[in-house]
Protein backbone atom coordinates (compact mmCIF):
# COMPACT_ATOMS: atom_id res chain seq x y z
CA UNK A 1 0.00 0.00 0.00
CA UNK A 2 2.61 2.43 1.15
CA UNK A 3 4.33 1.82 -2.83
CA UNK A 4 0.96 2.76 -4.04
CA UNK A 5 1.24 5.90 -2.56
CA UNK A 6 5.07 6.55 -2.47
CA UNK A 7 4.49 6.00 -6.98
CA UNK A 8 2.98 9.08 -6.76
CA UNK A 9 4.74 11.18 -4.13
CA UNK A 10 2.21 11.01 -1.88
CA UNK A 11 3.35 10.02 1.70
CA UNK A 12 1.06 7.06 3.12
CA UNK A 13 2.69 7.84 6.77
CA UNK A 14 1.39 11.55 6.83
CA UNK A 15 -2.27 10.13 5.31
CA UNK A 16 -2.88 7.40 7.53
CA UNK A 17 -1.96 9.83 10.44
CA UNK A 18 -4.68 11.89 9.53
CA UNK A 19 -7.13 9.58 7.78
CA UNK A 20 -6.98 6.27 9.78
CA UNK A 21 -9.50 4.88 7.56
CA UNK A 22 -7.67 4.63 4.27
CA UNK A 23 -10.87 3.22 2.26
CA UNK A 24 -12.89 6.37 3.37
CA UNK A 25 -9.65 8.53 2.37
CA UNK A 26 -9.33 7.22 -0.83
CA UNK A 27 -13.16 7.77 -1.85
CA UNK A 28 -12.84 11.67 -0.51
CA UNK A 29 -9.87 12.14 -3.13
CA UNK A 30 -12.02 9.98 -6.20
CA UNK A 31 -14.27 12.70 -5.48
CA UNK A 32 -12.31 15.68 -5.10
CA UNK A 33 -10.16 13.98 -8.21
CA UNK A 34 -13.42 14.17 -10.14
CA UNK A 35 -14.16 18.24 -9.16
CA UNK A 36 -15.56 19.88 -12.28
CA UNK A 37 -13.29 23.07 -11.44
CA UNK A 38 -10.06 20.72 -12.69
CA UNK A 39 -11.09 20.26 -16.00
CA UNK A 40 -13.06 23.76 -16.19
CA UNK A 41 -9.91 25.74 -15.43
CA UNK A 42 -8.56 25.20 -18.62
CA UNK A 43 -11.65 27.21 -20.24
CA UNK A 44 -11.18 29.54 -18.08
CA UNK A 45 -8.25 30.71 -18.87
CA UNK A 46 -8.72 30.29 -22.46
CA UNK A 47 -11.17 32.45 -22.03
CA UNK A 48 -8.96 34.81 -19.84
CA UNK A 49 -11.68 34.70 -17.28
CA UNK A 50 -8.64 35.05 -14.41
CA UNK A 51 -10.55 35.95 -11.34
CA UNK A 52 -12.95 33.01 -11.84
CA UNK A 53 -10.17 31.14 -12.46
CA UNK A 54 -8.19 32.22 -9.27
CA UNK A 55 -11.09 31.50 -7.03
CA UNK A 56 -11.00 28.04 -8.02
CA UNK A 57 -7.58 27.38 -8.22
CA UNK A 58 -7.47 28.63 -4.57
CA UNK A 59 -10.39 26.24 -3.96
CA UNK A 60 -8.76 23.75 -5.42
CA UNK A 61 -5.36 24.02 -3.55
CA UNK A 62 -6.99 24.26 0.00
CA UNK A 63 -8.62 20.81 -0.24
CA UNK A 64 -5.20 19.11 -1.69
CA UNK A 65 -3.38 20.39 1.39
CA UNK A 66 -6.21 19.43 3.35
CA UNK A 67 -5.91 16.24 1.86
CA UNK A 68 -2.22 15.57 1.61
CA UNK A 69 -2.01 15.68 -1.97
CA UNK A 70 1.33 17.81 -1.66
CA UNK A 71 2.19 17.00 -5.20
CA UNK A 72 -0.61 18.48 -6.49
CA UNK A 73 -0.73 21.18 -3.90
CA UNK A 74 2.27 22.62 -4.87
CA UNK A 75 1.35 22.49 -9.16
CA UNK A 76 -1.96 24.03 -8.09
CA UNK A 77 -0.08 27.07 -5.79
CA UNK A 78 1.94 27.68 -8.79
CA UNK A 79 -1.04 28.47 -11.16
CA UNK A 80 -2.39 30.51 -8.55
CA UNK A 81 0.67 32.31 -7.83
CA UNK A 82 0.31 32.91 -11.43
CA UNK A 83 -2.99 34.24 -11.24
CA UNK A 84 -2.45 36.07 -8.13
CA UNK A 85 0.62 37.99 -9.75
CA UNK A 86 -0.66 38.19 -13.30
CA UNK A 87 1.95 36.54 -14.68
CA UNK A 88 -0.68 34.62 -17.75
CA UNK A 89 2.62 33.98 -19.73
CA UNK A 90 3.44 31.18 -17.33
CA UNK A 91 0.15 30.29 -16.46
CA UNK A 92 -0.93 27.58 -19.18
CA UNK A 93 2.54 25.77 -18.62
CA UNK A 94 1.85 25.42 -15.13
CA UNK A 95 -2.27 24.44 -15.42
CA UNK A 96 -0.71 21.38 -18.03
CA UNK A 97 2.38 20.85 -15.45
CA UNK A 98 -0.81 20.26 -12.57
CA UNK A 99 -3.30 18.45 -14.71
CA UNK A 100 0.12 15.94 -15.37
CA UNK A 101 -0.06 15.78 -11.14
CA UNK A 102 -3.53 15.59 -11.03
CA UNK A 103 -3.26 12.33 -14.14
CA UNK A 104 -0.69 10.69 -12.02
CA UNK A 105 -2.46 10.71 -8.81
CA UNK A 106 -6.24 10.08 -10.37
CA UNK A 107 -4.65 7.05 -12.03
CA UNK A 108 -3.12 5.77 -9.00
CA UNK A 109 -7.12 5.99 -7.04
CA UNK A 110 -8.63 4.85 -10.32
CA UNK A 111 -11.15 7.76 -10.64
Amino acid sequence: MKNKYANCGLNYDIIVDKYPDIMEYEEIVNTYLADEFFFQLEGMLDEEDYAMAKDATKGLYILASDLCLFPLYEKLLEVYEDLEYEMYGDVMGHYREMMDSHSKIRSMFNA
